[in-house]
């Protein structure tokens, strides 16, 4: 009866196993990028404490911390960052132009060509700065112009921004 029982026990062991290294061919699950998503409803900074608006990877906030202390800035060029995340800064990034939007993402990688293609929708070109290994910065280059302080905060950087081309 013992060995019935083994046997049945292994054989069912078998068939899992077998069963677990099955693939359907031709069956692939449907991609969903992050790049396809609504932007995250990040905190807006109030008008009156707006700064340099910078999201993204929580990563990047020693060098932006270091980089807004060599710079200074009065408090409406303080660089402020709202570290949610790579993808969900360069949703919101990519969202639009304008004082409701950021100036600038901080990532731990470069971006993507889904990310460039969702910024280029909405009229917004860029400029990429790296500030160390995997410590990238993009600042929309309408921002430069417009964004009491943008220009300024990025020139203290000491390193030269390479335009970001098409996807």
């Amino acid at each position: 009866m013992f060995k019935r029982v083994m046997r049945g026990r292994v054989a069912l062991f078998a068939l899992a196993v077998a069963l677990a290294g099955c693939q359907f061919p031709g069956f692939e699950p449907p991609r969903r990028t992050a790049a396809g998503l609504p932007p995250p409803s990040l905190p807006k900074p109030p008008p009156e404490e707006r700064g340099i608006w910078i999201v993204g990877s929580p990563s990047g906030e020693g060098p932006i911390r270091t980089a807004s202390e060599r710079f200074g800035g009065s408090a409406d060029t303080k660089p402020r960052l709202v570290a949610e995340g790579t993808g969900p800064g360069f949703r919101t990034f990519c969202a639009g132009v304008g004082l409701e939007h950021p100036d600038m993402v901080v990532s731990d990688r470069p971006v993507r060509p889904e990310e460039v293609k969702r910024c280029r929708a909405k009229g917004i070109t860029m400029t990429e700065y790296q500030l160390g290994p995997k410590q990238y910065v993009y600042v929309k280059d309408a921002h430069m112009a417009t964004i009491p302080g943008v220009r300024d905060f990025t020139e203290s950087w000491g390193v030269t921004g390479k335009p970001v081309s098409g996807a």
